[in-house]
């Protein structure tokens, strides 16, 4: 065999060795990549099965950092519910006074109430102290509406490119009329580019902040496997990546590095891409109190389900709320006369997506008590 021959064969053997390469890591990528599955269990002994399925759509509720923080305790025999917030699951560097604990927990009841009364039940909600009770009853020859369900379960965040298009004007009117506490802000007005570069400066802030880097970093999840494990937290799928690009990043991100000012270079990009690509912001306002922030919850899921109801794409960007000096500020610079408890991204999208529904099984955190 000539030189020439046995070079042409070793090349063509390297040729053959980077696509199988290629290839195992094409597979590898499809199989890292793909869409998380979820299947925790809806079992709770001795609880009726319809109840049982109105709270686990209950648990499809916007809450921070899909901590899940409710802790409820179960009286089937008096069709009564008490829920708490656990103290646990809160965060205590962007949410010290567990405003927004209060506030998702308030999103919790209102999911909760939609999910009952899907199912055939009334439901009655009073807030004692720093707890709610939840009453239910069922109605006479009550059906299941399944497309109330669904609505439910169509509604989440999403976090990807909007287009940045107005909000229809007929959609825009109906929400206003319904919600006394909300205001929305059109691309092309002052209020919005206040809104848009408060955001962006408070995200920049809260970025270099390493407390703020290591709460993030706690409830990120960096395998399809630790959210399995977890049923909670922030996966690659919450925030955007399909794919290979899944992939890349669960391949090439760990907690520490999460940590790190090239994570947090990128977060800023990503909250800029965000912003510029928007065709509104939803303000709710509200009190301060325990009640009024789950009012305040309670408002926001509606508004959201609403939203989804009408294919608009929904991002909480709260960043200003959390972070001095534009939460001392940003009511008045807004001329409101009530304290701004939740912004929100607002837009259009070519696709509308799902939710993850990554929650924890309902018998982690419900105590089923007779």
């Amino acid at each position: 065999m000539t030189r020439k021959k046995k070079v042409m064969i070793a090349a063509a053997s390297i040729v053959c060795v980077i696509i199988i390469a290629l290839c195992i890591l094409l597979i590898a990528a499809a199989i890292v990549g793909r869409e998380l599955k979820v299947n925790p269990s809806r079992k709770l002994d001795g609880v009726d099965q319809e109840v049982q399925d109105a709270l686990w759509y209950s648990s499809i509720a916007a809450n921070s950092h899909n901590t899940q923080m409710w802790r409820v305790e179960l009286y089937p025999d008096l069709s009564r519910l008490l829920i708490t917030v656990d103290g646990s699951r809160t965060l205590s560097v962007v949410d010290p006074k567990r405003r927004e604990a209060y506030i998702s927990l308030g999103c919790y009841i209102e999911t909760m109430s939609a999910a009952f009364d899907a199912y055939g039940y009334d439901t009655h909600v009073q807030c004692g102290d720093l707890s709610v009770q939840v009453s239910y009853s069922r109605r006479d020859n009550a059906t299941v509406d399944n497309s109330r369900l669904a609505l439910i379960d169509k509604r989440h965040t999403d976090k990807s490119g909007y287009h940045s298009d107005r909000i229809k004007q007929d959609a825009v009117s109906r929400l206003l009329n319904k919600y006394a506490a909300l205001s929305i802000y059109q691309s092309d007005s002052d209020s919005f580019t206040y809104l848009k570069q408060a955001s962006m400066d408070a995200v920049a802030l809260q970025s270099a902040d390493r407390a703020y880097r290591e709460e993030l970093a706690q409830w990120m999840r960096f395998s399809d496997k630790e959210a399995l494990d977890k049923l909670d937290g922030i996966t690659a799928d919450m925030i955007g990546l399909k794919g290979v690009v899944k992939a890349f990043y669960y391949w090439t991100t760990t907690r520490e590095s999460a940590k790190g000012d090239k994570f947090a270079r990128q977060g800023i990009a990503t909250a800029k891409s965000q912003l510029d690509n928007c065709g509104a912001f939803a303000v709710i306002t509200g009190g301060n109190t325990f009640e009024e922030l789950i009012d305040v919850g309670r408002i926001t899921q509606a508004f959201w389900f609403d939203c989804a109801d009408n294919d608009i794409a929904v991002q909480p960007f709260s960043a200003a709320l959390e972070t001095e000096p534009f939460s001392l500020s940003i009511d008045n610079d807004l001329g409101l006369d009530a304290p701004i408890q939740m912004i929100l991204r607002l837009g259009y999208v070519d696709s509308y997506g799902v939710n993850s529904g990554l929650r924890r099984s309902l018998s982690d955190y419900i105590d089923v008590i007779r």
